[in-house]
């Protein structure tokens, strides 16, 4: 006899267990200098949110992936897709929020 809640648990789990991340994507050839400092300095501030920067001219298939033509920018991800986006023009306060949904 199978009992509903024979294989839930993994799944309940799994469910449970979302995280956010978030990448920085830049290349050398942009000014982003003031961007990777504040992604670093609120990385700092907030130790349990993934953050992950990304130098196109090294991996150059990796923004193709997330739709990103301009550099630098900084995407909010959950279990990989898509949740928030801004780019160097955007300002400090948004990052500052981006980083305080990801710590949720």
């Amino acid at each position: 006899m199978k009992h509903f809640w024979q294989g839930f648990e993994k799944q309940s789990t799994a469910v449970q267990f979302k995280k956010h991340s978030i990448v920085l994507y830049w290349s050398p050839e942009e000014d982003a200098n003031s961007l990777k400092g504040e992604v670093k300095k609120l990385s700092d501030m907030h130790p349990s949110v993934k953050v992950k920067m990304v130098n196109v001219k090294k991996d150059p298939t990796r923004p193709i992936k997330h739709r990103v033509k301009r550099f630098p920018t900084v995407l909010l991800l959950k279990d990989g897709r898509e949740i928030d986006r801004l780019s160097e023009g955007d300002g400090t306060m948004m990052l500052e929020h981006m980083f305080r949904k990801a710590a949720i």
